[in-house]
């Protein structure tokens, strides 16, 4: 299935039932001579903190010693962490082999579970990238198996391993305010029309191609849209024009806003986006993953 988003950007769409669909799907849109040198974009995890000693760690069950914490990872996200990891260092050795090359994008979810009592916040999330020195040590392991190295992780501005959601959501919430000065996104204001004290509650939001409205931001906190549209941005700017996404199920849909965003009103151009949801919501198994089906989409401008 496929459609026309803009003047400039196209969208298509297909459901895999295996693994072997999805990776015949994702060969066939990374198919071409134009690919450059691909990124993808997988192992994406949460932070959660460890009870025992009161610091964020990452949200991989094969990194839990804790049973504990073993279980509480294991019911939010399964094994979406560590399978999307191994298939995207499995995707990239090909690419890595023939010379093309490939690099590999660790996005952490540092704001979601991060305590709000205690240690403020950035305490707690500057403590965990200051010693984040290292992947853990389970994808060091599925890279070493795959003849695959650390140097292939792409670094952001932020970080040397990882892309952290809180550095882009503060960029997306500046670039935002630029926008709806030009008039590319709409503000609203939300509430009463007489609210106490004169403050009101606003969001922006995008308006897509069939007229309808997407929060990127809500009473000044982001969704996933607005990360994802400066991600695709970073990538762009660090001169790749192909990524593949491996996006937690329940954030399909502001993920590809924000791509749909990134591609339309950031204006990048020649860029190829494929983005698959396996799984990411406690399920334990490949059979239960694709039980539910897999989206594959792919966005190009």
């Amino acid at each position: 299935m496929g459609n026309v988003l803009s003047d400039r950007v196209t969208k298509t769409h297909r459901l895999v039932a295996s693994e072997q669909e999805l990776r015949e799907a994702i060969g066939h849109e990374l198919a071409g001579q134009d690919l450059g040198e691909p990124v993808i974009m997988g192992g994406h995890f949460m932070l959660f903190e460890d009870d025992a000693t009161g610091r964020l760690v990452p949200g991989v069950i094969e990194e839990q010693h804790d049973e504990t914490m073993r279980r509480r990872v294991a019911g939010r996200v399964g094994i979406f962490p560590g399978y999307t990891w191994r298939l995207a260092a499995d995707l990239a050795r090909p690419y890595v082999e023939s010379g093309v090359g490939a690099r590999l994008l660790l996005l952490i979810n540092d704001w979601q579970y991060v305590p709000r009592t205690g240690r403020p916040a950035s305490e707690l999330r500057a403590e965990f990238f200051e010693g984040f020195t290292e992947l853990p040590a389970g994808y060091r392991d599925d890279l070493a198996a795959a003849g695959l190295s650390e140097d292939l992780v792409l670094p952001s501005r932020k970080h040397p391993l990882a892309f952290p959601e809180t550095w882009l959501k503060y960029r997306f919430q500046k670039a935002a305010d630029k926008f709806v000065k030009q008039g590319l996104l709409e503000k609203r204001f939300l509430g009463a029309d007489e609210p106490e004290e004169g403050v009101r509650d606003t969001e922006v939001a995008f308006v897509d191609a069939d007229g309808n409205y997407r929060t990127l931001i809500s009473c000044g906190v982001t969704g996933c849209a607005g990360e994802i549209t400066e991600m695709i941005a970073e990538v762009h700017r660090a001169g790749h024009r192909t990524i593949l996404i491996f996006a937690p199920g329940e954030c399909l849909m502001p993920v590809q806003t924000g791509v749909e965003i990134a591609l339309s009103l950031y204006g990048l151009r020649g860029m190829r986006v494929v983005i698959a949801d396996p799984g990411g919501s406690g399920e334990m198994s490949e059979e239960e993953i694709y039980g539910n089906l897999v989206s594959v989409s792919t966005f190009r401008s």
